[in-house]
């Protein structure tokens, strides 16, 4: 749960759209371990990886992965609050 925060987190302070090697850095990940997560991530459609004109490939947060950030913050919150 904590990977997926950071990488929604991170998604969420690049105003919803991030390169890939840019998550892989800013999230602080291996390449195997960020592949893995995000294949769930787009499974679930909380990311859409897409491509622009110029060939970039990019990874966009959506309305669900918004909300779904909003509930691991809470959970997260919860967890600090009591020392979990």
């Amino acid at each position: 749960m904590d990977i997926m925060y950071d990488i929604l987190y991170t998604m969420l302070e690049k105003r919803g759209r991030i390169k890939p090697t840019h998550l892989l850095y800013k999230a602080n990940l291996s390449y195997s371990m960020m592949k893995k997560y995000l294949d769930e991530l787009i499974e679930k459609e909380y990311i859409l990886e897409t491509k622009t004109k110029e060939n970039y490939n990019y990874l966009i947060l959506t309305d669900k992965g918004r909300d779904f950030f909003h509930e691991l913050n809470k959970m997260k919150e919860f967890k600090d609050a009591f020392g979990l």
